[in-house]
Formats: C-alpha cells, structure tokens, sequence
C-alpha cells in the first residue's frame, strides 16, 4: 500500500511556501486519493495507474490560497 508514500522533498519544498491550511488540507486531499487508489503512483500532486503522465486520472493543484481536485479524465473509469 501507497497509504504512507512520502511526499518528494523537491514538492516539499514548493509546498513549505504555502500557508499551513493549504499544506493541512493538500495532505488531508492526498492521503484520502492514497487511500482509495493504493497501488498508483503519486506524480508529485497527480495520481496516475501507471508511471506515465499520460495515464493519470486525478491532480492536486495548488494554489496561493486553495487547492483544485480534478478529474482528468472525468468520470471515465481507470
């Protein structure tokens, strides 16, 4: 299980620039996608089946107040 995956400190060290809520809640985000797809590959912020950006189906991106959680292929089933 992926469940315990650390974050890369390269990404880390981008995501120390933000505030604490946004940091909480990207960790709260991520763990949850984690868990419900434990074999994927955490892409920095996207998630995908395979080690091929072209196969992932779900990102994080964040931004100076929020954060986004998309689909990229929609509701298209992995």
């Amino acid at each position: 299980m992926n469940q315990n995956l650390p974050i890369h400190p390269d990404f880390q060290y981008f995501l120390d620039f933000k505030s604490p809520d946004i940091i909480t809640l990207f960790k709260d985000v991520r763990q949850f996608t984690l868990a419900l797809y434990p074999d994927c590959n955490a892409l920095t912020a996207v998630f995908s089946i395979s080690e091929k950006l072209t196969d992932a189906f779900c990102k994080i991106p964040i931004y100076t107040n929020h954060l986004n959680l998309g689909f990229n292929k929609g509701n298209q089933t992995c």
